[in-house]
């Protein structure tokens, strides 16, 4: 089987936050956030495996610290699980404040994406974490997957308990 490490599906993006950016707060609206997010993430997913994909599930999303205009932002994303037609993808965004020169995390999310099912029959590779942040990170995918497949599972019940109205 074909190995791939963690750091050959790392995507970095950096962009400054604009007045246009913001939410009613002044900090950086949660939708473009999810926006960005889910653009890096299907890029690192696409160094992964080529083919065609989808967004599944956003899951672990954490907004930690708030982002401004003052600040720029740097989204990181990694490949930490597959498993059938799933990759999980993490996704850090850390935030460069522009006049004291500090950074922090701002956001963490992991997302699964899947390979469609008109793409011919793909052998995802097998995933090889080497740093101490994809090793912890990879280590939890098993329980992550579980809880999403228990998720997915009582789906219809959740689902039917929901009006149309």
């Amino acid at each position: 089987m074909k190995q791939i490490t963690c750091q050959q599906t790392r995507t970095i993006s950096e962009r400054i936050i604009f007045d246009g950016d913001l939410n009613d707060k002044q900090t950086l609206f949660g939708g473009k956030t999810l926006s960005l997010l889910d653009e890096n993430a299907g890029l690192a997913s696409f160094k992964l495996v080529h083919a065609k994909i989808a967004t599944a599930s956003y899951d672990h999303v954490n907004f930690w610290r708030p982002i401004t205009t003052d600040k720029y932002v740097k989204f990181e994303s990694f490949v930490t699980g597959v498993s059938g037609r799933q990759i999980e993808v993490f996704t850090k965004v850390i935030s460069h404040d522009l006049k004291t020169d500090i950074t922090e995390v701002a956001f963490t999310s992991f997302c699964t994406l899947v390979v469609l099912r008109s793409a011919q029959q793909i052998e995802l590779p097998e995933l090889v974490p080497e740093t101490d942040e994809e090793k912890y990170l990879c280590a939890g995918f098993a329980d992550r997957l579980a809880a999403r497949e228990e998720e997915r599972s009582n789906k219809d019940d959740f689902l039917s308990h929901l009006t149309l109205d």
